[in-house]
């Protein structure tokens, strides 16, 4: 089949390029006649296609993830890099050899991690991660509101509601009690 990724050609080619040839693919699988004996209830093909956009924001998911952890690995590496192996103004031989060799590594820390976080390319890493982890919530959201509804159960966001609903009601309790706690204080100040 054309339209099948090997791994070598999985990894030898950009991640977009390697999504848009797997979105093609589904695209291709969805334009089977409304009508045909082929076809699926509509159910079936939403369900179907909620499976496909999950996969398809995990994946994005497992991508950005991979990018970070080489980022903040890479990072690490190079600060460390940066301490000379053997050198004699670090001989760690008393506690403020320690001390003085401690605050050289964490300020290296500090200056690459600094470095990192300010820049460009690694805020907008974060950004595309936390807008695939939000998708992917809303994703996994409606369909597990589609099994909940079907098995005549409370949604997510009914339970969430619910949720809210008991916390206010805690308040409330909480406030209730602190003022019973303070009309009996009083009314054994007044006896």
């Amino acid at each position: 089949m054309n339209d099948s990724i090997s791994f070598q050609e999985n990894s030898s080619i950009p991640f977009e390029e390697v999504l848009k040839k797997y979105q093609d693919f589904w695209k291709k699988f969805y334009n089977v006649p409304t009508f045909s004996p082929f076809a699926l209830p509509e159910e079936t093909s939403n369900l179907i296609k909620n499976m496909q956009d999950l996969l398809l924001v995990t994946s994005k998911m497992q991508y950005f993830t991979l990018n970070y952890a080489t980022q903040i690995n890479k990072t690490y590496t190079e600060a460390l890099d940066k301490i000379p192996p053997n050198n004699p103004e670090y001989s760690l031989e008393s506690e403020q050899d320690i001390k003085k060799y401690r605050s050289f590594l964490l300020g290296t820390l500090e200056e690459s991690f600094t470095k990192l976080f300010q820049s460009e390319e690694f805020g907008v890493l974060i950004s595309d991660l936390m807008g695939t982890y939000s998708e992917y919530n809303k994703l996994s959201r409606n369909i597990s509101n589609t099994y909940l509804l079907s098995l005549n159960l409370s949604s997510k966001d009914d339970v969430d509601t619910l949720l809210k609903d008991i916390q206010e009601m805690k308040r409330e309790v909480r406030a209730l009690r602190k003022n019973i706690d303070i009309l009996m204080s009083e009314d054994k100040i007044a006896k």
